[in-house]
């Protein structure tokens, strides 16, 4: 994944991940379906999305445990 692809889903919104994050999910579930009857045209076109949905699921996981510090430092 490019840097700049990197960046723009670090810039994202929560809400805008986890839309992204279902939508290519649906994708790789429709092209393992179109799979199972002809040849994939471009089967790395899986790999990217797996790759993409960790680093969203990646991203969003970061947030949420910096701001369970945040609750954290403020509770001291």
């Amino acid at each position: 994944m490019k840097s700049k692809e990197k960046e723009t889903l670090k810039n994202m919104g929560d809400a805008e991940l986890k839309a992204l994050s279902s939508d290519l999910k649906k994708q790789i579930f429709q092209i393992n379906f179109k799979r199972t009857t002809a040849p994939v045209e471009n089967p790395l076109v899986l790999r990217l999305a797996r790759r993409k949905i960790a680093m969203i699921n990646t991203y969003l996981r970061q947030r949420e445990l910096a701001k369970l510090q945040k609750s954290a430092e403020v509770k001291k």
